[in-house]
C-alpha cells in the first residue's frame, strides 16, 4: 500500500511539474523575441505592449541612442514634457514622452485605465536651453514633430520607466 501511495504521489508531482513548465513556457512566449512583437499581439493593450516590449527589456536600451527605442516602440508619441533639474536649472535629466493627448489621459484615468507615458533618463543630462528651443510656441509646446524627434533620437538613454498613477485619485465619487 505504501508503494502505491508513493508511486501515486510521484505521478501527481510529475504532472504538476509538467503543467507548471508548460504554463511558464506559455507566459514567456512574448519574451523570446520582443523586437518582433506588435501592438496587435497584445490585442491593443498599450500598457502590456510597452511593459513587455520596452520596459521588461530596458537593459537593452540603456547606453544606446534613443533612436533604438523609438524604432522598436512602433507607437506614435504625441508630446513630450520636461523640467529643469532642481539642483541645476541648466540641465534636464529626464523627459516624459506622452503616447496620448491630455484629454485621452484624463479619460483613461477616469475609466480606471492606466495611460502609458515613458519617462526616459538621459546620460549625459540634456541642456535645458536646447529643450526650451525645441519646446515651441504657446499652443504647440512639447509637440512631437520631425525636428524634435531628430534631436531626441541622438540622445543616450540612462534609464526608462513609466509614469505610475494612483487610480484611486481619479475615480469619480
Amino acid at each position: 500500500m505504501k508503494k502505491v501511495t508513493i508511486i501515486f504521489c510521484i505521478i501527481i508531482l510529475g504532472a504538476c511539474a509538467c503543467k507548471k513548465e508548460a504554463t511558464a513556457k506559455e507566459e514567456k512566449k512574448y519574451y523570446k523575441n520582443p523586437t518582433k512583437l506588435t501592438l496587435n499581439d497584445f490585442k491593443g493593450d498599450t500598457l502590456a505592449y510597452v511593459q513587455t516590449k520596452i520596459l521588461d527589456n530596458k537593459e537593452y536600451y540603456i547606453g544606446k541612442k534613443f533612436e533604438v527605442l523609438l524604432n522598436d516602440l512602433n507607437i506614435p508619441i504625441n508630446n513630450f514634457l520636461f523640467s529643469e533639474d532642481d539642483n541645476n536649472i541648466a540641465s534636464v535629466s529626464s523627459t516624459i514622452f506622452l503616447i496620448y493627448d491630455g484629454f485621452e489621459i484624463k479619460n483613461k484615468l477616469t475609466r480606471g485605465e492606466i495611460p502609458v507615458n515613458l519617462v526616459v533618463r538621459w546620460n549625459p543630462p540634456l541642456k535645458a536651453e536646447d529643450l526650451k528651443k525645441l519646446n515651441g510656441e504657446m499652443g504647440k509646446r512639447g509637440e512631437w514633430n520631425p525636428k524634435n524627434e531628430a534631436y531626441f533620437r541622438e540622445q543616450i538613454v540612462e534609464n526608462i520607466v513609466k509614469t505610475d498613477y494612483n487610480l484611486e485619485k481619479y475615480k469619480k465619487k
